[in-house]
């Protein structure tokens, strides 16, 4: 049956996934743009994936209602899950939101939200996909994954398919494209899709620009810091043993991954290493050089508004990585490299990195544009939504 809420046109519910942060960073920035433009905040929603002391440290400051639906996890720890795991996963989800129907639709009454915000948030497009929203409540899908465009740092066209040799990798990248386009068609049931790119946000576009809060600039003479952010401890561990045999003098490592890096025996870590934390990781992003991280999209985006050169590595097996690690090194190739392993001359390149007038450029021009954020978004909140290009069927 539908579902029944009595909207007030000022109020606003936000929903985004717990996995990485980088939705919560966005999801967190666009509140504060919503509201310096009068509209109230009536409930967060979010999923299992959230860590405890995030949502301690970041959402539950906020004062509103939360809810936690179940969670469609792809990536422990440990890595990426198999296939079958990931399909038990989404079918225990689905059992989840039906049998929390109820306690679900009473917090979306109590909101009273006439806008929706969803930023990639599976688990509420599953819910809303199958009950009617009111004509009166509008919602909006905003996500990097909810379309292309020509420029886009996520074209996921069948010809930007990485042009790796490994089977695994191409497997998985194709993988993930079909998972993309099935999740953009999932999410077009309730409402518009609202894309995010570099080029986005340019004036008679529905879509906006990455990074709403830009970072400061790189200043010269800052310490040497490399600040590096895995979604799984692997690559964590072997920038480790590669700084272990290959010391670098003068620089300040700082690694973040799901848990801290156990201590190796016999000797102590040749960087310091810390669970996920988001405030500790702004105030090291803040002052750091080089970013080396898995491949999701914000941390680079704001690396690249700050000057700092960019090291990707794929989550292994992640198929969406994969494809947004190409699309960014070829959007932004003077400040972007992507490596689907970790190696020494790899790490070297990003220590070694001069500024040229063409990376000086990349960087400039995305300041320029994320700079426009609040009329982009005021663009896509007047409407009307012209329908993103959905991703080609293979």
């Amino acid at each position: 049956p539908p579902i029944e809420i009595e909207p007030d046109p000022s109020t606003f519910l936000l929903a985004f996934c717990g996995s990485g942060t980088g939705h919560m960073t966005q999801a967190i920035a666009l509140v504060r743009l919503l509201q310096a433009k009068g509209l109230t905040l009536g409930g967060v929603v979010t999923d299992t994936d959230m860590p405890q002391r995030l949502l301690d440290e970041v959402v539950m400051p906020l004062g509103v209602p939360l809810l936690v639906l179940p969670a469609i996890t792809l990536v422990t720890k440990s890595g990426v899950l198999p296939p079958h795991r990931l399909l038990l996963k989404a079918c225990a989800v689905d059992r989840g939101l039906a049998k929390e129907d109820g306690r679900i639709r009473e917090f979306l009454a109590k909101s009273r939200a006439a806008l929706f915000i969803n930023m990639w948030q599976i688990s509420l497009g599953k819910f809303l996909a199958l009950r009617p929203l009111p004509p009166s409540v509008r919602v909006l899908h905003i996500a990097a994954q909810c379309g292309q465009a020509r420029g886009s740092t996520l074209a996921h066209s069948t010809g930007d398919l990485p042009p790796f040799r490994e089977p695994v990798s191409m497997l998985a990248a194709t993988a993930a494209k079909g998972t993309v386009e099935a999740m953009c068609s999932l999410f077009a049931e309730s409402g518009a899709l609202i894309p995010i790119h570099a080029a986005g946000g340019v004036a008679g576009s529905a879509s906006l620009a990455p990074i709403i809060d830009i970072p400061e600039a790189l200043q010269p003479g800052c310490k040497p810091l490399l600040l590096c952010y895995f979604l799984t401890q692997a690559p964590a561990r072997a920038l480790e043993r590669l700084l272990h045999r290959h010391p670098m003098e003068g620089w300040e490592v700082h690694v973040f991954t799901p848990e801290a890096l156990k201590t190796p025996r016999g000797r102590t870590l040749s960087l310091e290493s810390h669970p996920k934390e988001r405030r500790l990781f702004q105030e090291l992003f803040a002052r750091c050089t080089a970013v080396c991280c898995s491949t999701g999209n914000e941390t680079i985006w704001e690396a690249v508004c700050r000057g700092v050169p960019v090291l990707t590595i794929p989550t292994f097996q992640h198929g969406e990585q994969i494809m947004n690690a190409v699309a960014h090194a070829r959007a932004l190739p003077h400040l972007v490299r992507t490596r689907m392993k970790l190696r020494i001359a790899d790490v070297r390149w990003l220590t070694s990195f001069e500024q040229t007038d063409e990376s000086r450029q990349e960087s400039a021009g995305l300041r320029e544009r994320c700079a426009g954020v609040a009329e982009g978004l005021d663009r896509v909140l007047a409407g009307p939504y012209e329908a993103p290009v959905i991703i080609e069927k293979m």
